[in-house]
């Protein structure tokens, strides 16, 4: 049994409901900072926790925020661009990082896997927060995972729910500007 959740584009009453009063108060997505293209002006990866940011990485020089919907619920998905914004990856859909929740100064991102049985299970996940701020982009991902689980229904809810219990396993921060 493999599972993945990815609860960007979990639509919910509460949500609905604020994007209806936003809408009809003619203001904009939560997300309207982050759509276009960027410039990575620094990017690290840690992949052996979270303690530090990690070394240097080259790629991509540039990413792009686009805007997607799955079932009416809107996000924003990033690219990585090898140009100024034309050669970009194709979207990940419901398998790339959809920053579909509003938090302070930004959007964020989940995704909650199970893979497994309840008797040897693997929970793992990845939350992503793109925030802006003095027109500078941050994004901060960080990866957990727990394998050889066996007090789980090894459902991806068990992965959220014990979300700070999981050791961490990859950081990345991504800083950019705006072109």
């Amino acid at each position: 049994m493999h599972r993945i959740e990815n609860r960007g584009p979990r639509l919910s009453l509460v949500a609905a409901a604020a994007g209806l009063v936003a809408a009809g108060m003619g203001c904009g997505n939560p997300y309207d900072d982050l759509l276009g293209v960027w410039q990575v002006t620094a990017h690290t990866e840690n992949e052996t926790g979270c303690e530090a940011e990690g070394p240097a990485v080259a790629e991509p020089p540039y990413i792009k925020f686009v805007e997607g919907s799955f079932f009416g619920q809107e996000y924003a998905e990033y690219l990585a661009c090898t140009d100024a914004g034309t050669a970009c990856d194709e979207p990940g859909g419901l398998f790339g990082l959809l920053y579909a929740e509003e938090i302070s100064g930004g959007m964020r991102a989940q995704i909650y896997a199970s893979s497994g049985s309840p008797e040897d299970c693997i929970l793992s996940g990845t939350v992503s927060d793109a925030v802006v701020e003095g027109g500078q982009l941050r994004i901060e991902t960080r990866s957990r995972t727990l394998d050889n689980v066996t007090d789980s229904s090894c459902d991806p809810d068990d992965t959220q729910a014990r979300w700070d219990e999981l050791p961490c396993t990859r950081y990345e921060v991504i800083v950019g500007a705006r072109i």
